[in-house]
């Protein structure tokens, strides 16, 4: 039986769990291997990684794991960039940095990323938190993704023209990288 003072606690705790139940509803959930081998240009490397996250877009909010593993280098920083597979493109979102690199626009500051040559990152991105930054050697010098259109990230990924990148020490453009496979590709 529920005392009445707990039950004061337990209304909230439950309609909480239920609002989060309906949302996740909505929610799609995408994965990435890292190595360096899908790095442009190929990397040899022992480090691996994977990105798990969920993708709601009715909340417009993307939850995200990252984990990388036996590292050459000393981790930078982490993102998510606009670009199919074998090409580079521009940084849309960041997901950790050590460098205190990250614009001033970007609504919510990532965490540090842990390491120095392994770690987990979690963390949430929303549509303040969509940036474009240019990628060395990437032309045109912008690829239509203004700040805020996490429309415009969650079609890119959806097309398959999204990757995560771990930026390293020992690879400053990048030691892994993964491919975010589009609708239709493989998506658990």
């Amino acid at each position: 039986m529920i005392s009445r003072g707990s039950q004061g606690l337990a209304s909230p705790l439950l309609f909480g769990l239920l609002a989060f139940a309906a949302n996740s509803a909505h929610a799609e959930t995408i994965r990435a291997k890292l190595d360096g081998y899908q790095v442009v240009s190929t990397q040899s490397t022992k480090g691996s990684g994977s990105f798990r996250a969920t993708l709601d877009r009715n909340a417009k909010l993307i939850r995200y794991e990252l984990t990388y593993d036996n590292l050459e280098g000393d981790v930078l920083q982490s993102h998510i960039h606009f670009g199919r597979p074998g090409t580079n493109g521009g940084i849309v979102a960041f997901l950790c940095t050590n460098l205190g690199n990250e614009p001033p626009t970007v609504a919510h500051p990532k965490p540090k990323c842990p390491g120095p040559r392994q770690g987990t990152v979690r963390g949430i991105i929303k549509p303040g938190d969509v940036i474009y930054l240019k990628f060395p050697n990437v032309f045109p010098d912008t690829q239509l993704i203004e700040p805020g259109e996490f429309d415009e990230l969650a079609a890119a990924i959806d097309a398959g023209a999204a990757y995560v990148v771990v930026h390293t020490a020992a690879q400053p453009p990048g030691e892994l990288r993964g491919n975010i496979p589009g609708k239709g590709q493989n998506r658990p």
